[in-house]
């Protein structure tokens, strides 16, 4: 008994009063509308919160370059490199310094447009990232080794706004 009151003070009381105004939101706007019949509850989180899914080749296929940067360039080419050896807790980590959420968005990564632009030359400064506009800003930097680290103490240490 105790095990399951905890469990409902952790799971539905404490965050009653910030779901409480979603859940009734929700309502209101589905309340006549066939979308509730429509869709089982994980399909609606799939729409609400995104998809887990992260397939990183869609992400670099749907990519856009600028400030001097094709997909062909040397820069580019060693990022993507690094980017399909990360782990899937490294990719998330990735999105949400580049995007300010760690799912894909509804229709993969594919939909998510992601442009890198050159920022100046090899430099000790990391990498950054504009995520309102889903924008990276990577120096073009000298050695992979070097984009590699510059790139993992970025998205180690970025603090964002905790869109998940």
């Amino acid at each position: 008994e105790f095990v399951r009151l905890y469990s409902d003070l952790l799971l539905n009381k404490s965050i009653e009063k910030q779901f409480d105004p979603f859940f009734h939101g929700f309502l209101l706007v589905t309340h006549d509308s066939s979308l509730r019949k429509l869709f089982r509850p994980d399909e609606i989180e799939l729409l609400v919160a995104g998809s887990q899914v992260l397939d990183f080749n869609q992400l670099a296929s749907a990519a856009a370059y600028d400030g001097g940067y094709t997909k062909d360039s040397p820069t580019i080419k060693n990022f993507w490199s690094i980017l399909m050896t990360f782990t899937d807790e490294q990719k998330r980590k990735f999105l949400r310094f580049t995007t300010g959420s760690d799912r894909a968005p509804i229709g993969g990564l594919a939909r998510l447009k992601l442009i890198i632009s050159r920022n100046g030359p090899d430099a000790d400064r990391l990498p950054t990232a504009h995520t309102c506009f889903n924008a990276l800003l990577l120096p073009d930097y000298s050695s992979i080794e070097k984009l590699q680290e510059k790139l993992s103490i970025a998205i180690d240490n970025a603090a964002g706004f905790g869109l998940r």
